[in-house]
């Protein structure tokens, strides 16, 4: 596949993580709760099998930049189980996700290290 489909695919899973992020945050309790985890955990899937793809189809190396997005992954699926958990209020969950999310973003279009 070229690296324009794997960009693709991954903006279709950071799409599918946030909608699963965001309707988990929306539904109180368990009734519901695990299609929205479902889809947040393939917005993972799709979005790490994508991104690597890109890396190794597009002439990238694995730079600094390119850490810091894997953190940012890291960090955006953890939060739903530290708000789960009680760690978190949901709305700082959801403003350290957009704010995480936004760092992906900006070190994807910068590529500052």
């Amino acid at each position: 596949m070229s690296p324009e489909i794997y960009r693709l695919l991954h903006v279709v899973g950071v799409l599918f993580l946030f909608l699963g992020l965001g309707g988990s945050f929306a539904v109180s309790g368990k009734e519901g709760r695990g299609l929205w985890m479902a889809l947040h955990g393939i917005g993972l899937l799709v979005m790490v099998v994508a991104g690597v793809g890109v890396v190794h189809k597009a002439p990238l190396e694995w730079a600094g930049w390119l850490y810091a997005k894997i953190a940012c992954w890291v960090v955006v699926a953890a939060v739903p189980f530290l708000v789960k958990s009680g760690v978190l209020p949901r709305f700082v969950g959801l403003l350290l996700a957009l704010a995480v999310g936004g760092a992906a973003v900006w070190l994807a279009q910068t590529k500052p290290f």
